[in-house]
């Protein structure tokens, strides 16, 4: 399989895992966050959840998801 095909496979895999998902967020405190986030703070660490949950490679600019992230990836 060419790079380009393996590329909109790997894409399509993503869209798919992402429509099955859904609006599905997770809940900060259950992952040891004690600071209040907000809506699109939450969002983004969810986002940053699946990505990691399907093995992709993601980065997030926003310090707020960097921190809270690393610390509770060890599932």
């Amino acid at each position: 399989m060419a790079y380009e095909e393996r590329l909109k496979a790997a894409a399509n895999f993503i869209r798919i895992a992402d429509a099955r998902a859904g609006d599905v967020r997770v809940n900060p405190e259950e992952l040891g966050v004690t600071a209040t986030l907000k809506p699109h703070q939450v969002e983004g660490v969810s986002w940053l959840v699946r990505r990691y949950v399907l093995g992709v490679n993601v980065v997030l600019g926003d310090e707020v998801q960097f921190l809270s992230f690393p610390e509770n990836s060890k599932w």
